[in-house]
């Protein structure tokens, strides 16, 4: 995936998969920037430890969670990240976290407006 090109949130599709439910995506929102920390922190650590099965499994759990949400880029760094951690490219893989970061930086800022929006 071209991540320069495609989309940080794709608000449409979200709202498409979730019939158009605008309280639904405020509290997904809020699910996922309640648990994004632990998240990032449970994967820092697998990396911190070069424990590549762990790595693998919470960017596979992180890349599922960002489909969801219909947020393309991110999930293809955590795409990215998950295929270094089955290759147990661990140098690499503290690359793939920081763009990992990113991306969901980038994201959480995307889903404050929106969310502020759909609670007007």
């Amino acid at each position: 995936m071209n991540v320069a090109t495609s989309s940080i949130l794709n608000l449409e599709e979200l709202l498409s998969r979730v019939d158009d439910d605008r309280e639904l995506v405020v509290e997904l929102f809020f699910i996922f920037r309640s648990g994004c920390l632990g998240n990032f922190q449970r994967l820092r650590e697998a990396i911190r430890r070069e424990d590549g099965k762990q790595a693998e499994r919470e960017c596979h759990t992180f890349k599922g969670i960002l489909l969801n949400l219909s947020a393309p880029r991110a999930a293809a760094a955590a795409r990215d990240l998950e295929n270094l951690a089955r290759q147990r490219q661990f140098g690499s893989m503290r690359t793939g976290l920081a763009e990992l970061e990113s991306e969901v930086r980038l994201l959480l800022v995307q889903i404050e407006e929106r969310a502020d929006e759909f609670r007007k």
